[in-house]
């Protein structure tokens, strides 16, 4: 599981603040630990791709994908992923998982334009409203296409599928160059992998939703997001943001402040989230459990409340605000 913060929350999700994990001191081996990880990290990624696009099993090929994408969010995809990409497609044509991929990856290229994979997806699996949000380029989802995503009957973006896949395929692979405890390094190595996965980009989404005559729609959509098990912290966070702009006053918006106000209390709390074992232990829950519940079972282990106590307040009390509720910081 990514940190709670993600790394790369705070360019995937602009409707939240990034969170600090509670602090925590960091050992000499610890911080030599992560020194080396992030000097390997991008041969590690290259090199676990290449063995894996050999393969001809569906979810090595989806791994090779994935791990051929870059693992800072402020990057484009560049064509690194396309020879596993393309083998993919061609031996595993109308595959669900296989076709998510591809969707995916046209999605977050802002120079593709090709909708193919993305409206094969849509017709072999209409009821998943994640689905009908994958436009190329980040684009901007049409009206019929909300409405399709409102009409279906989940919204999860297989992010537990893909952690259970990288997670397996990378498991007992070494490290591109052994150092002072090799098995250490690629675990380290493996976690931040996982932790590197993608995601579908929801801004363009929400910009749609601004426009009045698609309210319904989002409402619906909203809803979706918030409440699918399998969903990611980030799909069940645009699900809130969409609740709380569009439900006012009722009891959905409720449940949309109680989710964001649990986000920042157990963001404030460091579960497990410190060490590679409790990283490690995270995303096999996530891949078990969904996103949000491997953190409430973490929680739960360590002794913490799974929900915000009751009169709790962070101490900024602006994480718990929308950006346009925000006020301006003082200079």
């Amino acid at each position: 599981m990514r940190h709670l913060p993600r790394r790369r929350l705070s360019a995937l999700l602009f409707a939240a603040l990034p969170l600090a994990a509670a602090a925590q001191p960091a050992d000499t081996a610890t911080t030599e630990l992560a020194r080396s990880a992030a000097a390997q990290a991008q041969a590690y990624r290259r090199q676990q791709s290449a063995r894996l696009a050999a393969a001809t099993d569906r979810d090595s090929l989806i791994a090779a994908v994935l791990l051929a994408l870059p693992a800072d969010v402020e990057h484009a995809p560049d064509d690194a992923a396309a020879a596993p990409l393309q083998r993919l497609q061609q031996r595993y044509p109308d595959d669900p998982l296989a076709l998510y991929t591809a969707a995916l990856v046209c999605h977050l290229r802002p120079d593709c334009s090709d909708a193919g994979a993305a409206t094969r997806l849509q017709a072999r699996a209409p009821a998943n409203a994640v689905h009908w949000l994958l436009q190329p380029a980040m684009g901007r989802p049409t009206a019929a296409q909300l409405q399709q995503a409102a009409a279906a009957g989940g919204a999860q973006p297989h992010l537990g599928e893909f952690v259970a896949i990288v997670g397996r395929v990378l498991d007992g692979q070494p490290a591109p160059q052994a150092e002072h405890d090799p098995a250490a390094l690629a675990a380290q190595l493996r976690v931040d992998a996982i932790d590197a996965l993608p995601q579908p980009r929801f801004a363009a989404m929400l910009q749609a939703c601004k426009d009045a005559a698609a309210a319904k729609d989002c409402r619906t959509l909203g809803q979706r997001l918030l409440h699918d098990a399998q969903g990611s912290i980030l799909s069940r966070m645009i699900g809130s943001t969409l609740l709380r702009r569009l439900a006012k006053g009722g009891a959905e918006e409720t449940a949309a402040r109680a989710f964001r106000r649990d986000y920042v209390w157990l963001g404030g709390h460091e579960l497990g989230r410190g060490s590679t074992e409790g990283r490690a232990r995270l995303q096999r829950d996530l891949a078990a459990y969904g996103e949000w519940q491997a953190l409430q079972r973490a929680a739960s282990a360590a002794g913490i409340a799974a929900s915000a106590p009751e009169g709790w307040m962070p101490a900024d009390p602006q994480q718990l605000l929308l950006p346009e509720e925000r006020q301006p910081a003082s200079r």
